[in-house]
């Protein structure tokens, strides 16, 4: 039995209809039987038009619940569209912050990033001393080899003596040893015993001056 045979069945048995159908069919022959039969008792017609005013309340209460019942509908209706408007706005208003989160995230890390690159120049930068304490240090080792240029100098001029005093001394010594050739007092292998206090001191000077050159 398929859906359009229970509903046959229904409206067989239930001639009147159902609900408020039911309710104005039997209101609609009470009045017509009312309208068509003559009372002869008063209150017999009394009583039909009290049950008819029964049924008229009924249908009229009916009316009204159908009213609020669609007025009900109607405000859900448009709450419903109110709720949807709103929970449209606010996946819009979602997704908006989470794109300006997404921004702010990469913008965080670019700022981390650069803060351990900052960091790690500024490891480099306290390793080495500042511009000031360099640039004083190298004027000290200006200085210091300005000292040094001057003492190499001094040094120079002093070694320019001696050898002066030396090539002195030597043709002294060249002048001598031909004069005691010539005389036949002196061998060939001279001694410094020939030599007087100040060729020593000289000599002597010569020695003490070369040693630290040659370190």
């Amino acid at each position: 039995m398929n859906d359009e045979e229970v509903i046959w069945r229904k409206l067989l048995i239930d001639g009147d209809g159902i609900g408020d159908d039911r309710r104005l069919n039997i209101l609609l022959k009470t009045y017509l039987k009312w309208c068509n039969t003559k009372y002869t008792d008063p209150l017999e017609s009394q009583k039909a038009m009290e049950k008819m005013l029964v049924h008229l309340n009924l249908c009229e209460h009916a009316m009204k619940k159908s009213q609020a019942v669609s007025r009900m509908n109607v405000e859900e209706m448009l709450m419903y569209d109110n709720m949807s408007s709103e929970i449209d706005h606010n996946i819009t208003n979602t997704k908006t912050e989470i794109d300006r989160a997404k921004e702010e995230l990469k913008k965080a890390k670019t700022i981390r990033r650069n803060r351990m690159e900052y960091d790690v120049l500024a490891k480099l930068i306290i390793q080495h001393p500042p511009r000031t304490e360099t640039a004083k240090r190298l004027d000290d080792l200006k200085d210091e080899l300005q000292a040094l240029k001057m003492t190499k100098n001094e040094i120079n001029q002093k070694l320019d003596k001696r050898r002066k005093q030396l090539h002195v001394l030597m043709s002294a010594l060249n002048d001598l040893t031909d004069s005691l050739d010539d005389n036949g007092s002196m061998s060939e292998d001279m001694s410094y015993e020939t030599f007087d206090d100040e060729d020593l001191d000289i000599l002597t000077r010569k020695d003490d001056v070369e040693e630290p050159m040659s370190d």
